[in-house]
């Protein structure tokens, strides 16, 4: 599963760069995290899920994904890593209890004032395209050295939405975007 997933993710694939840009263009001047809820917004309306063909684990490679907008939730997943990417940005993919999600690299030992300033933008981002989609809590993982990672799940309509497992017994499997992965618990 890891090595499939990464192999799937592509940032540097034409089309997906041309796609990252295209989606981010009305805001080049903004915050990046305006960026990634653009992505993250246009990805969710238009994103058409589909089971793997045949009942077997296929991963489709983000370059196809980036046309069609259909697939599973790895291919979802796989996709937004790759436009992120395509924009300088870095996330990774999460696989728990047979799903699949992507995280956004947020930075390291943030305090509370970055992380309300990023739900503030995500809230701004939303608002002036004049819906009423607000973040309440915003939801992240940090790791054991900082590191702190925003949901991208499209179990909620904006970024850092709710996670699709959380127990603390979890095992989660973490695709890093350059190809790493390992098995963590990332509730604990």
């Amino acid at each position: 599963t890891a090595m499939g997933i990464a192999e799937a993710i592509e940032p540097d694939n034409l089309a997906v760069k041309k796609k990252a840009a295209e989606l981010t263009e009305d805001h080049k001047e903004e915050e990046y995290i305006k960026n990634v809820c653009a992505i993250f917004d246009n990805l969710y309306r238009n994103w058409n899920y589909q089971r793997d063909p045949g009942g077997m684990e296929y991963f489709e490679k983000a370059g196809v994904s980036v046309y069609t907008y259909s697939g599973d939730c790895d291919d979802y997943a796989t996709l937004m890593i790759s436009l992120i990417k395509a924009l300088c940005g870095d996330g990774r993919i999460i696989c728990v209890s047979g799903h699949a999600y992507p995280e956004l690299y947020l930075g390291k030992n943030l305090t509370e004032v970055e992380l309300e300033s990023i739900q503030s933008s995500i809230n701004s981002y939303y608002e002036n395209k004049g819906s009423r989609t607000r973040v309440k809590l915003l939801n992240y993982h940090t790791d054991s050295n900082g590191t702190v990672w925003l949901n991208l799940d499209y179990q909620e309509r904006y970024p850092g939405g709710r996670f699709v497992e959380y127990s603390p017994d979890a095992e989660h499997l973490v695709i890093y975007s350059d190809g790493r992965y390992e098995l963590a618990y990332l509730n604990k």
